[in-house]
């Protein structure tokens, strides 16, 4: 039995909690899942285990397991994680070690860990509904396979760097962490997915008719535009409020504070190109769009001063972009500075540069998973991959032989979805995994198989009436 998970996103809090004084609480926006969702997602295992009575169980973490672009902890100093991985030593394999380390110390990520630990050693607890008892975990064999993805990129760079990630899974060496896990019964592809995604791949494969089984290392070990566009302007945005505009005056203000929690969230904002339009969405009614527009615009001004001459955006600007894009950047740059930021025109201006910015239209996966070598020769028949957090099972080849799909594992985290037009959002929590058996561990009777999967995902909403 193959289970794969992927984009849980484990990152370091702490850096971003205003302190609360006096009457007022603290302000943070909590991202990390509670631990209990993994202790009841490895126990349903153990359930299905002892059920199909299997002897063999094997968890896929399929990327992005560290968010290790998430955190303030960046503007501590001048060092980024902007170069191709054997670059990574000295001071700057010390500061992405810290990180992790800090990342592991949050407590929800900590006890998150233990659960793959003790699953590591052949152990699982039961849910507090059973006792939390701690019992064997029911299979034979059990093995935890983890892959690096757009996020955890890093993870790869160093001896060290993988050693310590492998201890926090309860698991050996320090060898390089693959990019793909491949199984002939069921015959499946696993990728992390940001190999679709010109923003968060150093590899472009839109115009490629077939990618290979074995992208080059370089692809995986180049720093990318989704690096840069986290780090320097998604993570910055709330590091930059704060400087601006101080603590205290966060505190005393209603709508600073939302703004503060939303710029926190852009994580799970998707598609996440409409991060700025969340920021200046009213439909709560909490605060109008020019309220939030007008303590955005001298944030906004600073990261386009602080970006402007950055060498590595303006790389990917032209390599990416259409020929004019940095001459719209600067006429939004202009703009703002001469206070042409008071109407509407420039807010609608702004949202359409934010929009290319934080990563514009991507291709659809999907498409591009056709496109694998192994499903054009008919060698597997599913790619199953996360990155998007959008969960979803598409038919990417049929014959007569067999069907082959493309199946996205979503996230393990909450969800900010928009409105087709991305001026409405809503809030949603997510999980989402794959279970995938063997021809000898298919359940059904009397039929000859090759293997199936089940796929279950699931959203929670608590709708909240606000209403007196």
């Amino acid at each position: 039995m193959i289970v794969v998970i992927s984009d849980l996103h484990f990152e370091e809090e702490a850096s971003d909690v205003i302190p609360g004084r006096s009457r007022y609480r603290d302000v943070i926006f909590r991202r990390n899942l509670d631990a209990r969702a993994y202790r009841n997602f490895i126990a349903q295992m153990a359930e299905q285990i002892e059920q199909r009575r299997l002897r063999d169980f094997q968890l896929v973490i399929a990327g992005d397991l560290f968010d290790l672009n998430r955190t303030t902890l960046w503007f501590e100093d001048e060092l980024r994680p902007y170069v191709a991985l054997p670059k990574i030593c000295g001071r700057l394999e010390q500061k992405i070690l810290r990180i992790l380390e800090a990342t592991a110390k949050e407590r929800p990520v900590k006890e998150a860990l233990e659960v793959f630990q003790l699953l590591s050693e052949g152990r699982y607890r039961t849910p507090a509904t059973s006792g939390n008892r701690e019992r064997d975990f029911p299979a034979d064999n059990i093995e935890i396979h983890y892959m690096p993805g757009n996020h955890d990129r890093i993870s790869n760079a160093t001896p060290a760097i993988r050693r310590r990630i492998r201890q926090l899974l309860g698991l050996k060496s320090d060898g390089h962490f693959p990019h793909y896990f491949l199984a002939d019964d069921p015959a499946v592809l696993i990728r992390h997915g940001h190999e679709y995604d010109e923003n968060n791949f150093a590899m472009d494969f839109e115009k490629e008719k077939t990618i290979p089984l074995d992208v080059p290392e370089e692809a995986y070990s180049e720093a990318n535009f989704g690096d840069y566009i986290t780090i320097d302007v998604a993570v910055r945005l709330p590091y930059l409020f704060r400087r601006k505009y101080g603590d205290a005056e966060i505190l005393k203000d209603p709508i600073m504070v939302q703004l503060y929690q939303r710029l926190l969230q852009f994580d799970d904002v998707r598609p996440q190109s409409a991060l700025f339009d969340y920021l200046l969405d009213d439909s709560s009614g909490n605060y109008s769009s020019e309220e939030a527009w007008e303590r955005l615009v001298p944030v906004v001004v600073d990261i386009l001063d602080e970006i402007h001459d950055q060498g590595f955006f303006r790389y990917w600007l032209r390599r990416r972009a259409k020929p004019w894009a940095p001459a719209e950047l600067e006429l939004a740059r202009g703009l703002l500075k001469l206070g042409g930021w008071r109407n509407r025109a420039s807010r609608e201006a702004a949202r359409k540069i934010s929009r290319f910015m934080m990563g514009g239209v991507t291709a659809q996966p999907d498409v591009l998973a056709a496109r694998e070598k192994l499903v054009q020769k008919k060698n597997v028949r599913l790619v199953v991959a996360g990155h998007t957090h959008n969960p979803e099972v598409c038919l990417i080849d049929s014959d007569q032989k067999t069907d082959r799909f493309y199946i996205n594992t979503g996230t393990w985290r909450n969800r900010i979805p928009s409105t087709p037009d991305q001026r409405t959002f809503g809030r949603m929590k997510a999980l989402t995994y794959v279970m995938l058996f063997s021809s000898k561990e298919d359940s059904r009777i009397n039929r000859e198989t090759s293997g199936t999967f089940d796929y279950w995902t699931g959203y929670t909403q608590h709708f909240e009436d606000d209403t007196e």
